[in-house]
């Protein structure tokens, strides 16, 4: 098996079809990767020097030591390309242009044609179809449309595998305004040569991954899919999205990808026993894998909540007992001493038991009593603290001093919160608080059942190892 280490830490890279003309898929790339501060060269036979470097007018006349070439031409022009560069042996290579199997019987013939050529060569393949790879610690960045790189700069443990580039950079994009820690993103396009499970199993031995997260549609082989997911479950959580559930979707990935999905009926059993946490959309993928690279796991599944209006814990209540059928997570029965000493510190108005109503009179201090009082509960798992900022005696000075409780805390804690047009923001300043935080309750108590469903996952593998 190949090591993709130089995918995401090349010593030298190409841009081939780099050019200086704006908005331009090269322009963008080219000019993205010299923020990497590594050496990065330009091809083009028309250019001779492009943004200040020198352009090189084929592949041939480049340097040595290229690990990664990014080829932005047209699709008929990536065979000779490709051909080009593995004559190099440039040992990763990603066209980024659309024009082959998703489009017909003439796009798989090319496909085919860089399948023939990279053969016993040495060089991979990404793509084709693809916006490439995107590392922030690395400063790798291939992705020429819009993604929050800025906000996802500082990286993190989330390696994000997706097959639609698309799907994937969206997620991202609307998520890095809520605070994202990616590890890496990969857009697996076409997927002729590289797939999922090679980047599954690399991923899952790399020391700065912690969770995997996928959007897939078709497997090309499901068993050695599922034997790599199961491995990567044993040691840190998977998440994944598998889209084509119906049968339009399904016929809708054959005009997509060119490939057909597997049935979905022995999906979730399958997902099931390998360990897979299966999600149903790309905000859940998103925010499964933002708690579980985050949060650390509960010892048992019994849920405490807290808001300072009971409507939203009657909401968490209800959606404990109803949100997805077989949801593994359980309401905590107060004891009657953590009931007293809540009493205690709340109106009388209030209510004391499980979830516990603070009412619209509360304050920081009377927050922050309570989220002691129930982590130190012994028939408490874990907390879901609903922080609003509308009620007039909550101040912001609120964000630091519940992340200063969960940093110390040895139980996990989830918070959602609102406050208007500033919910996002302040969603942000608890991420960077070391708090993971969600702007809906239903979203807050997803959350939650991923983190009990992960540690039964966990605590199963034990059991059989």
């Amino acid at each position: 098996m190949t090591s993709l280490e130089r995918l995401f830490n090349p010593r030298a890279m190409a841009v081939i079809g780099a050019t200086s003309k704006a908005a331009r898929v090269g322009r963008i790339v080219f000019e993205t990767l010299l923020r990497s501060g590594r050496p990065v060269y330009p091809v083009n036979p028309s250019e001779t020097m492009i943004l200040g470097h020198k352009a090189y007018n084929t592949v041939d006349a480049l340097p040595d030591n290229i690990d990664l070439a990014v080829i932005a031409v047209n699709a008929r022009r990536v065979v000779e390309v490709v051909e080009a560069c593995a004559g190099r042996h440039i040992p990763f290579l990603i066209p980024v242009a659309g024009g082959f199997g998703e489009t017909g019987r003439e796009g798989s013939e090319l496909e085919k044609r860089l399948q023939q050529i990279i053969k016993n060569s040495g060089s991979r393949i990404l793509g084709p179809n693809t916006v490439g790879i995107f590392a922030p610690r690395e400063k790798i960045d291939t992705i020429f449309v819009e993604h929050g790189d800025r906000a996802l700069s500082l990286g993190g443990g989330v390696a994000f595998i997706s097959q639609s580039g698309s799907v994937g950079v969206e997620a991202l994009g609307i998520e890095s305004n809520l605070g994202f820690g990616l590890r890496a993103f990969v857009g697996l396009g076409n997927k002729i040569d590289l797939d999922e499970v090679d980047f599954m199993n690399y991923f899952r031995t790399d020391d700065k991954t912690n969770c995997v997260a996928l959007y897939v549609e078709s497997l090309n082989n499901g068993r050695k899919f599922l034997e790599a997911a199961g491995n990567i479950s044993k040691k840190k959580p998977i998440v994944v999205l598998k889209a084509g559930r119906s049968d339009a979707a399904a016929e809708a990935i054959i005009s997509h990808t060119g490939k057909l999905s597997g049935t979905d009926m022995v999906v979730s059993g399958a997902f099931r026993q390998h360990g897979i946490q299966r999600v149903y959309d790309e905000e859940q993928l998103c925010d499964a894998a933002r708690v579980l690279s985050t949060v650390h796991l509960p010892q048992g599944n019994r849920l405490a909540i807290m808001s300072p209006a009971g409507g939203y814990g009657v909401m968490a209540a209800d959606d404990v007992e109803t949100l997805d059928n077989g949801s593994p997570v359980a309401m905590a029965k107060l004891s009657d001493k953590t009931v007293s000493a809540i009493r205690s510190v709340t109106p009388v108005f209030a209510s004391s038991h499980n979830p516990v109503d603070l009412t619209a009179n509360a304050t920081d201090d009377m927050t922050v009593e309570v989220l002691k009082l129930l982590l130190a509960d012994d028939g408490v798992d874990i907390v879901l603290c609903i922080a609003l900022f509308a009620p007039s005696m909550i101040s912001d000075g609120l964000i630091r001093r519940i992340a200063e409780i969960v940093t110390d805390a040895t139980k996990p804690v989830v918070v959602v919160t609102q406050f208007g047009p500033f919910t996002d923001g302040h969603i942000s300043r608890f991420y960077a608080n070391g708090v993971i935080g969600f702007p809906s309750v239903v979203r807050g108590v997803r959350a939650v059942r991923w983190l009990v469903e992960r540690a039964q996952i966990k605590t199963r593998w034990e059991k059989v190892s």
